[in-house]
Parts: C-alpha cells; structure tokens; sequence
C-alpha cells in the first residue's frame, strides 16, 4: 500500500568544461550540448524518447516534473531539451541552467538504485567531453549550493497528520537538523531533499536523507496512533466526505482525486472503513495517470472519465 514513503528521486547536474554557462539563452551552446548527449546515449544501448521542452504538453510536463525526472529550468530555455528513457525512470535534461541535469526516479523509494542510474549515465556522458571540476569544490554548477557532489535526492513523503496536527514547523526544523530541507506540495505530501551537495561522498547524504525520512515517518506513525486512541472525530470526518465524494462525484480533477486518497488513506490507517487498502492503490494510480493514457478507448472530458473509474472501485458505479 502506498504510505509513508511514497517513491525516491535523484539529480546530477553537470557542465561541460570547454563549453561557456549559457545554454539558457545561446542556441549555439546548447546545440553542442544536445549533440554530446545524443551521442553519449546512443553508447548506452537504452532506448530514448526525444522531448522538445517548448512543445510539451502541460499535464505531461507536470507528470514529469512531479517525478523529479525535469526541472522547471528548461521552461525559459531556447532550446531546452530532454531525453526521457523508454521504461520512463531515467531521464537527460538539456540546455537548462546547467548543460545537463541527469535525473531517476524509483516509485518504491530507493534512492541507492536511483543515483546508481544517475552515476551510470553521468560516467557516459563524460565520455563526450570533460566535465568542469575543482579539486576543492567538485563538480562546479550554475548555483554555487549544486556544486560538489552536483547531487539531489529526494523522498515523496506522505504526512497528512503531521500538517494536520500543526507539527510540519516542528518536522522541518527536524529536517533541517539533519541537513535536509522539508517542504509541503499539497494533500499531505511534502518532500524531503538534501540540503547542500558539497560533500565527498555522495553516499552519505543518501544516508543522511534515508534517516531523515525514518525519523519523519516515526512522528507521523505516532501522531495517527494517538488520533486512532482517542478516536479523533476530524480524521474521521475527512475520511468519510472523501468516501462520499469518491463514490458520487461526477467530476474530479488529478489534484481533488490525490486529496481524497489522502484523506482516505490517513482514515485507514486511523479507523475501521469500508474500503480495502487495495482499492486506495487504485485511486492513487488513477490520480498519477497521464490524461493521454486516461483517456483511450473513451471520448468523454478527463475529469468526467476520472470521476467514472473513481466511482467504479467504490460504489461499483459507471
């Protein structure tokens, strides 16, 4: 069932040594950038799918960007680009701040597994070119707080209760402690990442990381055990009108069908309710489906065909 840690991303960012830091805005620069990396991932034997930034459609980009596998740079881009593998867990983003952003992305929340994709890649990508590195800072990036290791890891963590019991202030302050910066992205769901990259082993802050979000799931674990023993009629309630909504709505957008499975997981795992953990995962899926695949075989509006398939796992209904 999905809870708690939801899935695992990782970044690399890497520049070129002999090429100038303006592939934002120099489509010379970022030709050159594109070439290398095209070449770089004919070596690897993976199949690509070629991604122009400009021409992207929005939820496609949103699905991407949530999975941590691009990043918002490129949006400015005059020639953004980015390299999506077929099995859609690895992706090279061109010819944003930095020359390439090498991200992975693991929907079981390893982060080991995601750098050793990232790691793979960036070794090929080397192949094409010399990358710029200090001996005193490590890889050098566009953003002096990148430099180093270049490295960003990140856990999705599901965390209803502690934003509802006011506790996120507190869990932030713990993340920070720990040298991971915590934040909120909506319907219970915050993500947590490493706060610096400059470090000589990049292993240790996934580590760092991993033992952040134990020691955060702890706090939410602990805050549901006592709402369940005092039988906290808020959570009860928020459960129940997702229920409702989930069984009834006619229309629901991505963001309203992930609140419900928020709402209703916390309710679980908080008090008896009359749906199985099977069919949560359902609706998580359902929330996390590309409109594109949401609506094949079908010619109704996505938020129609979104809130029929909600309605089929819960009431049975069409």
């Amino acid at each position: 069932m999905k809870d708690y840690l939801l899935d695992a991303a990782c970044t690399l960012r890497r520049n070129y040594a002999d090429l100038p830091f303006d592939t934002m805005t120099n489509a010379e620069t970022a030709r050159r950038v594109n070439e290398r990396a095209m070449v770089a991932l004919e070596r690897s034997g993976e199949s690509y799918a070629y991604l122009a930034m400009d021409g992207l459609p929005a939820d496609r980009r949103e699905e991407l960007e949530e999975y941590r596998l691009i990043s918002p740079d490129t949006r400015e881009a005059v020639s953004g680009a980015a390299y999506l593998r077929m099995d859609e867990r690895a992706c090279v983003e061109t010819s944003g701040e930095d020359h390439v952003v090498i991200g992975a992305y693991n929907e079981n929340g390893d982060l080991l597994q995601c750098y050793g994709d990232c790691a793979g890649i960036a070794a090929l990508l080397e192949d094409t070119g010399r990358m710029a590195r200090s001996a005193r800072f490590g890889f050098l990036t566009a953003k002096p707080c990148d430099a180093g290791t270049g490295m960003r890891a990140s856990l999705r963590l599901h965390l209803p209760m502690t934003v509802m019991g006011k506790q996120l202030p507190a869990a932030m302050k713990l993340a920070i402690a720990e040298g991971a910066n915590l934040r909120l992205v909506g319907n219970g769901i915050c993500v947590l990442e490493n706060r610096a990259a400059m470090s000589a082993d990049s292993e240790m802050i996934l580590k760092k990381v991993e033992e952040c979000a134990r020691k955060l799931c702890a706090l939410e674990r602990a805050l549901r055990w006592r709402a369940k023993e005092r039988k906290d009629i808020n959570v009860a309630d928020k459960a129940w009108r997702a229920y409702a909504l989930a069984q009834y709505a006619l229309r629901m957008g991505r963001n309203e069908a992930l609140r419900l499975w928020s709402d209703m997981t916390l309710g679980a795992s908080s008090d008896d309710m009359p749906y199985a953990q099977a069919a949560l995962d359902r609706l998580w899926h359902i929330a996390h489906m590309p409109e594109g695949k949401l609506l094949q075989d079908t010619n109704l509006q996505p938020d129609v065909e979104r809130a029929r398939r909600v309605r089929a796992i819960f009431s049975g209904g069409n």
